[in-house]
Parts: C-alpha cells; structure tokens; sequence
C-alpha cells in the first residue's frame, strides 16, 4: 500500500469524527501498513466524546461500525499487502511481460475500489449517529483543519 492510500484509509476510517482532532491535536498520522489504525481510531474516540458530547451509546455504535468495517475489509487489506509483491515477482520473472504486471495491478485497484467504498458506507453510517449539532461541530473541526493546512 502506497504512503498516500494508507493516510487515505485512516482518513477513512476517522472520518467519523477523529481526523480533525488527530490533525489538530498532533499534527499528521504515519501509519506503517495500517495495522494499528484501529488502535489509533478507538483511542481518539474517547477524546471525541468529550469534544463533541458523544453519549456511550453514540461512542458503542461508532466502535460496532468502525469494527465492523474492520473485519469487512480484511481480505482487501492482506491482498493490497501482498498485490504488491506479486506485482514485482512477477516483473522480475519476465520484465517484458507486461500484460501480467497489468493483470495483478487491476486486481489491486479493484480490491482498493471495494475497501475505499466500504470505508465510505461506515464513514456515512457513523456520522449518521451524530446529532446534527455534533456534525456541524465536526464540520468546523474540518474547516478549521482545512485553514491550517492552506
């Protein structure tokens, strides 16, 4: 996975509510392979309940919907993990072979379409659990992250 796909799977992923404060609180998330994003999204979630007022019921169906997603997009995550790989095995194979580097760079595409667009329903259905105070809260969390980053 590419420096850019994975800030866009955290991305993703907090875009329930986290990212804003991420930013803003401590600057941009390096994540290795995107394997402790979850651990970063539940922590900064018990920072948002109290930014943004989030009840413990709000704060379990945010969790249940970020976990689901999680176990929903595991065999996505392991096979743009290992896409690469091949990519490059089998370049080395047979350098003129293009049409098979081709092949396997479309399976990945395809297996990072299906990830992103399960990441956009959970993202939606998270941010459904918010009162529309707390998504107009959010929404100046994001505009204000926006000022700073110009």
């Amino acid at each position: 996975m590419t420096k850019r796909n994975i800030i866009i799977a955290i991305v993703a992923i907090l875009a329930v509510a986290a990212v804003p404060l991420v930013y803003a609180q401590q600057g941009r998330m390096h994540m290795h392979g995107g394997g402790d994003a979850g651990f970063a999204f539940f922590g900064h979630l018990q920072h948002l309940k109290s930014t943004l007022d989030l009840s413990d019921q709000q704060v379990d169906a945010i969790k249940a919907i970020a976990q689901d997603m999680h176990a929903q997009n595991a065999q996505y995550r392991d096979q743009l993990r290992s896409g690469h790989l091949a990519i490059a095995k089998a370049l080395i194979a047979n350098p003129n072979d293009l049409a098979a580097a081709q092949a396997l760079l479309d399976q990945q595409i395809a297996a990072e379409k299906v990830l992103k667009s399960n990441m956009l329903v959970a993202a939606s259905k998270a941010l459904n659990v918010l009162t529309t105070e707390q998504r107009g809260k959010l929404g100046s969390f994001v505009s204000e992250h926006e000022a700073r980053e110009r």
